[in-house]
């Protein structure tokens, strides 16, 4: 056994050490090491004051930039637009913050709003397809001849966009009796919300995409699939058509347009519709599509261009015999055939 003695001297060493510790820590080493954390200390708050100020002073300038942008953007898009009327629809919930901002671009340009138009979920949703199978088969007689062969879905698509942008033969103000039916039986069926809505037909179609996502991001393909066959519509159907998001992610709409070798010839995408700087391609890129240069912007490495190309297009033309010469032509077609 250990002698007693041994676990004495030990207790008495350890007691010692402590109390040599708190002697040192009281005395002549407590200023040391308090002026050495209150140092730490006070270097840590200063880089985080630091840290905190640069972080305001970039916030600050990337506000002056984008306000910077927004007042420049007036002179930029001046009149690409000119006389257009668009149709805006949303295939996701739209903030009106970002939808006024869009807006506030496309007016600039020198063109008017017609509509605004929300897909509902019924649009995509599984458990649906039959149903709008169905009601593309109701949808089909007031489609133009050459959109009336396509599959259900794109079909549905067509009439969206026959429902938004199809004039009156004799009223070129107003749109179509056929225009008037597709859009009472979409809305009947609870596949569009119209959010606003004239009469007015529209030149142009826009489409707004304002998802995002917190984590991990879903697979959205096959909803995408179903908004980009309206865009396909809209750019058959229409002067011509942008697609235009917050977000560009796998899967979402703008990915499956830039990524198909038909889409990305027929349709121009947009990115950023959050910053000034997506907000301002929005209507230039609509304007250059409607010129036929068809383009996608942004940052990403899908996109070509960070700016869509000038373009000056022509007046429109809107008169009654213009619509019915229209009118009687395809009447003439159709007796053709």
């Amino acid at each position: 056994m250990i002698d007693f003695r041994y676990h004495l001297v030990s207790l008495i060493s350890v007691f010692l050490a402590l109390a040599v510790g708190i002697i040192l820590g009281a005395g002549p080493l407590k200023e040391s090491i308090s002026n050495q954390l209150t140092g730490q200390v006070e270097q840590l708050r200063q880089e985080k004051d630091d840290l905190r100020s640069e972080a305001d002073a970039l916030a600050l300038r990337n506000d002056r930039l984008n306000e910077y942008i927004d007042a420049v953007s007036r002179r930029t898009v001046h009149d690409v637009l000119s006389e257009r009327r668009v149709a805006i629809i949303q295939v996701s919930d739209v903030s009106d913050a970002l939808y006024e901002g869009v807006v506030e671009q496309v007016e600039s340009s020198g063109a008017q709003v017609t509509s605004r138009v929300r897909v509902t979920d019924a649009w995509t949703a599984g458990d649906q397809a039959d149903a709008r199978q169905s009601y593309a088969s109701s949808l089909v007689d007031f489609l133009p001849e050459d959109r009336r062969d396509v599959a259900s879905d794109k079909a549905l698509a067509s009439a969206l966009v026959v429902a938004l942008t199809q004039a009156n033969p004799a009223d070129p103000q107003a749109v179509s009796d056929d225009a008037a039916l597709a859009l009472e039986v979409l809305e009947g069926a609870d596949l569009v919300e119209l959010v606003s809505y004239t009469s007015v037909p529209a030149d142009a179609v826009i489409i707004l995409d304002a998802r995002s996502y917190d984590g991990e991001v879903p697979d959205n393909t096959e909803q995408s699939l179903l908004y980009a066959n309206i865009a396909e519509a809209a750019a058959h159907l229409s002067e011509g058509v942008v697609v235009a998001a917050s977000n560009v992610v796998d899967g979402d709409v703008v990915s499956v347009i830039r990524e198909d070798s038909s889409l990305v010839k027929l349709v121009s995408t947009v990115s950023d519709t959050d910053l000034s700087f997506g907000r301002l391609n929005t209507p230039l890129a609509l304007a250059a599509a409607i010129g036929n240069k068809v383009g996608h912007f942004g940052f990403e490495s899908s996109a070509n261009a960070l700016v869509p190309a000038a373009v000056t297009l022509d007046a429109p033309v809107r008169s009654v015999a213009n619509a019915e010469e229209d009118a009687q032509n395809a009447d003439g077609d159709e007796g053709e055939s």
